[in-house]
């Protein structure tokens, strides 16, 4: 049965799957000595491994079924590759505050891409929880003290290249998850998506040596499990809803990684990040409330 439109279920989806999405960092803290690559590799295998045993059991393997616009699905493997590689890169070269600022751009390109793929014409009602938005990812950021961080080098800049396309890449990809709306189903996109982008990392882990590998096994395990679930439940809801809202309401992510982040990780929070979060959670909450 479709999801309906005005339904608040794949509303609190989006939400929730972006919410256990912040708790990546996390689980980046607690792998130790691998890379980039490495870590990707793990997380889409075990993944992977928990979405084919659910559809085994739950006899829902048919749904796994190419049908049309099978290069899309290349695509979303690609795109979630890009955008693991370079959000994760952005925080190795330019700090969390840079990569938060840079990957939450993602819906400018939403609200400029949306219209014209999908139809989805821009109203009134959006302008103020995007403007919202954005604001709040400012302020979490602080892009003063970013600015003030230029001369830190070569570096620093390619924390910037690399948060400019992770924002890029996930900006697309919500507006492709919706396009194949009406051919795949959520998991299905997941399944194909995590499947695509295990092949294209596939040298990274075999790069990797065993004892490293096995030193971390129980967080990666957890590691792919955890977001792999927020994946699924993530891309099913935002399937029913528009796209410029779905790329607002996953702004919950770095609010959610924020308070993992001064929580368990015990690092500080600024006033500035709480005015930021405070003008995201209205901004979903604008989006989200049933007309």
């Amino acid at each position: 049965m479709p999801v309906q439109e005005d339904s608040f279920k794949p509303y609190s989806e989006v939400i929730i799957g972006s919410i256990i999405y912040g708790t990546i960092g996390v689980f980046l803290d607690k792998v130790q000595d691998m890379s980039v690559g490495s870590i990707l590799f793990s997380r889409l295998f075990f993944g992977l491994c928990m979405m084919f045993i659910y559809l085994l059991f739950s006899r829902g393997l048919g749904q796994l079924k190419l049908i049309n616009n099978r290069k899309y699905l290349l695509l979303l493997g690609f795109l979630n590759v890009t955008t693991g590689i370079c959000y994760f890169s952005s925080i190795r070269y330019s700090g969390i505050s840079v990569a938060v600022l840079l990957l939450y751009t993602a819906p400018i390109y939403v609200n400029l891409l949306a219209p014209s793929i999908l139809g989805e014409l821009n109203s009134s009602k959006s302008l103020l929880p995007l403007l919202l938005a954005i604001a709040g990812v400012l302020l979490i950021a602080r892009p003063g003290e970013v600015l003030m961080s230029l001369d830190k080098g070569s570096d620093f800049l390619k924390g910037l290249i690399f948060g400019l396309l992770s924002g890029l890449s996930f900006g697309i990809t919500i507006v492709t998850v919706r396009y194949l709306r009406h051919d795949y189903t959520g998991l299905a996109q997941t399944f194909w998506m995590t499947g695509v982008g295990l092949l294209i990392m596939l040298p990274s882990a075999l790069s990797t040596p065993s004892p490293l590998f096995l030193n971390n096994f129980s967080t990666l395990m957890l590691f792919g499990f955890t977001i792999t679930f927020a994946a699924v439940i993530y891309l099913k809801g935002i399937s029913g809803i528009r796209a410029q809202t779905g790329s607002i309401l996953a702004l919950l992510e770095p609010v959610s990684g924020i308070f993992f982040d001064s929580t368990v990780l015990k690092n500080p929070l600024y006033t500035s990040t709480i005015l930021g979060c405070g003008f995201i959670i209205t901004a979903v909450y604008i989006v989200s409330r049933r007309e």
